[in-house]
């Protein structure tokens, strides 16, 4: 396993592909498609290279689902719930479906983004995952991969 980026977060946060943030290509290309949120306002995120296939999010505590990843860009950010909704106010429709992306509200630790090892059918690969340590414990997994976790 391989550790790529942590950060403490304490409020409430959204998790997804942050081409679905903006209002604009304009937007997007002044903050470097996703890099650099900082340009749009944004106070304290967290970018993520994330070339892995849609995943599920789900708290490790109780086997819920909180929400899903799906990105379009390569890429996933962290970012505070309230600085996008003042960014953005029609983020929810910018991401359509609801598994598209996850809300977790009050949330309080860290979130990190790492490596882990995967058989596949052809032999040995690794997946990215996202995980959360806090108040509210999650990770992200492939659907099929669910049931170990719930």
């Amino acid at each position: 396993m391989q550790i790529m980026k942590m950060k403490r977060f304490k409020g409430s946060i959204v998790i997804g592909d942050p081409s679905f943030f903006v209002k604009s290509e304009e937007d997007y290309e002044r903050c470097d498609y996703g890099r650099n949120l900082s340009a749009l306002g944004f106070s304290d995120y967290l970018y993520l290279d994330f070339p892995d296939d849609p995943q599920a999010v789900i708290n490790t505590d109780t086997g819920e689902i909180l929400g899903g990843i799906c990105q379009d860009s390569c890429a996933v950010a962290v970012v505070y719930k309230a600085e996008l909704e003042k960014h953005n106010p029609d983020y929810e429709e910018d991401f359509g479906d609801a598994d598209n992306r996850t809300v977790i509200e009050d949330f309080d630790g860290k979130i990190e983004c790492k490596t882990v090892p995967a058989e596949t059918g052809h032999g040995s690969d690794t997946d990215t995952v996202i995980t959360g340590t806090g108040n509210i414990n999650f990770r992200s997994c492939y659907e099929e991969d669910l049931s170990r976790f719930m």
